[in-house]
């Protein structure tokens, strides 16, 4: 019973020390040392900005994207 107990506080506690920072419903720390491929297929991103693929959304910190036809950098409705 005391291994069960002090295996579940270790558990918890581990679980808790996730590297991701959520920082609201679709955003987490941006992983600056992702690499992406230049494949260029245009993403609106949870936070209403036009990315030029998935991996670029989620480098910059986005949970969910969408497709779209909007041009990178522009402004979109998410």
């Amino acid at each position: 019973m005391k291994f069960n107990l002090i295996f579940l506080m270790l558990l918890i506690f581990v679980s808790c020390g996730d590297s991701e920072d959520v920082l609201g419903d679709c955003f987490v720390s941006p992983d600056l040392d992702a690499v992406c491929i230049e494949i260029y297929e245009p993403v609106c991103a949870c936070n209403n900005i036009v990315y030029s693929n998935s991996c670029e959304a989620k480098k910059a910190g986005n949970l969910t994207w969408k497709l779209t036809n909007l041009s990178s950098g522009e402004e979109c409705k998410y």
